[in-house]
């Protein structure tokens, strides 16, 4: 009977999932030093899907206005007719540089959408950004409050708030803040400082 009831606790502590534990100030530093903010370029990104086809947008444009000239010379010299020929050449080359200009935003789409998973597994469940709040501008606020809502949208200013605390953050007074916020993760004898202070 009492190895049943053993057996059964073991079995309850194993069911009872585990707090996560609250992460010291130094591994959140680690963390936030480890992120590579190039991994964010939307338009690198955007160069990467294009691959192979990225020579047909570097085009466009010069090509466009080739086409328009040999179009109109054509045409006028076929239908003797100069402002038609032109306007319908123009017309033909509107329409194809739309369904470029679309074909082209189908990539900034995919790519936009890469650099938000890529924040969402920065950032995991446990969070970046938030946990500095109280050392970015208040501009910032917006973002840290939609990351915490797990919305990944403002790209730009997760690039800037990420390169603003890299290279601006005092990490000494950052350890600091984050001891009195979560005493636990002071080492023991710093511990039992921050428990006395109140009591002083």
């Amino acid at each position: 009977m009492a190895e049943n009831i053993s057996d059964q606790n073991e079995q309850l502590q194993e069911d009872i999932p585990l707090k996560p534990q609250t992460p010291t100030a130094e591994e959140m530093l680690e963390r936030l030093h480890a992120v590579d903010v190039e991994d964010f370029d939307l338009e690198q990104r955007t160069n990467e899907l294009k691959g192979n086809n990225a020579w047909l947008f570097v085009l466009t444009m010069p090509a466009t206005a080739i086409l328009l000239v040999l179009f109109t010379l054509l045409g006028t010299f076929l239908t003797d007719h100069f402002i038609i020929s032109f306007i319908l050449s123009a017309g033909v080359l509107f329409v194809i540089g739309k369904m470029i200009d679309q074909y082209e935003q189908k990539f900034k789409y995919q790519a936009r959408l890469d650099i938000m998973q890529r924040i969402k597994e920065t950032e995991t469940d446990a969070g970046l950004i938030p946990h500095f709040r109280d050392f970015l501008p208040k501009k910032y606020r917006h973002l840290w409050q939609s990351l915490k809502k797990q919305n990944y949208i403002y790209i730009d200013q997760y690039i800037a708030a990420l390169t603003l605390l890299q290279q601006r953050l005092d990490d000494d007074k950052f350890i600091r803040v984050w001891r009195l916020k979560y005493p636990e993760t002071a080492p023991d004898e710093e511990e039992e400082d921050l428990m006395e202070a109140p009591k002083k």
